[in-house]
């Protein structure tokens, strides 16, 4: 009896293991379960590692392309990113005789190693010859926009506003004029003007066109507004002293503008526009790039 009982205890234990022991599970190869059936997850092939390479490279060419772009497509160091117009037309400026190149060709030197656009437009009030650097390019104008709106408003407000856009560029009072009058009308001042690239909606405009305006109105009582300003660490620090300037500057995010009539023996209109410069370095070289106009413009 003892030996049975002991079988069956045996048996009984085996019964036991058999339940504990985890069985092995069989894969369903059935095709009418495939659906069912969890797949593993592979690794990435060749088709998604390209795909992945493809939209890294993407985004730094756009990061590169945006970083230019923030510097005018210019950068310390190397020349400007140009994309020249074949059907441009030339213009051909009819003037003096006289060599005023070695001016611009010492503006270029100067301006190459440094971050973004440097523009340049000159008229010699002896003779009305004209040249200079991008002067027909479309910029940004800060508050040079404010010259038209100065001389429009002229006559219909009182004296301060006009001496407050002039010697403090008060944008207040700028932005309480284009309330005043609107911006349809000024704009259709600036047009009866001639500055057909000049926009107060967008603030834009070109140094040919800013040029032109002083030399237009270089005797206009305005004229006195934008004499001995708050601003007159950029062209005026290039000066001497003695000589009266009567110029408009303008500030904005990586644009630095001045521009003005200089009333030397030899007088003479400068502009000297920025765009996706380095404040810092506009802000030190604007003396020396006034510097270098004057003394070509007076030897």
């Amino acid at each position: 009896m003892a030996m049975f009982g002991k079988r069956r205890d045996e048996e009984e234990y085996d019964e036991e293991y058999e339940v504990q022991t985890p069985r092995r599970k069989i894969r369903d190869l059935k095709p009418e379960n495939r659906k069912r059936r969890k797949e593993p997850v592979k690794p990435w092939g060749k088709k998604e590692r390209y795909v992945v390479l493809v939209i890294l490279l993407v985004t730094v060419l756009v990061a590169v392309a945006l970083g230019i772009s923030a510097r005018d497509f210019k950068l310390p160091g190397f020349p400007k990113i140009k994309i020249e117009n074949p059907f441009k037309e030339e213009v051909i400026v009819v003037g003096s005789k006289k060599n005023y190149s070695k001016i611009a060709s010492d503006f270029k030197e100067k301006t190459k190693n440094l971050s973004g656009t440097y523009a340049l437009y000159i008229i010699d009030l002896s003779n009305n010859y004209s040249f200079g650097v991008d002067g027909e390019k479309v910029m940004q104008a800060a508050s040079l926009i404010k010259l038209p709106v100065m001389l429009y408003v002229n006559g219909k407000v009182d004296d301060s506003n006009i001496e407050a856009m002039g010697k403090r560029s008060d944008n207040v009072v700028f932005s309480q004029m284009r309330s005043k009058f609107g911006d349809t009308a000024l704009q259709s001042y600036i047009d009866e003007l001639g500055m057909k690239n000049t926009s107060i909606e967008k603030n834009e405009t070109t140094p040919k066109e800013i040029g032109d305006f002083f030399k237009k109105f270089k005797d206009e009582p305005m004229m006195e507004y934008l004499v001995d300003t708050i601003f007159e660490d950029w062209l005026p620090k290039g000066i001497p002293e003695n000589i009266k300037i009567a110029h408009k500057y303008g500030r904005e995010v990586h644009v630095i503008n001045d521009a003005g009539v200089v009333y030397a023996e030899k007088p003479y209109v400068v502009v000297i526009m920025t765009q996706g410069v380095i404040e810092k370095e506009a802000d030190e070289i604007f003396p020396e790039l006034s510097k270098l106009v004057y003394d070509g413009m007076n030897k």
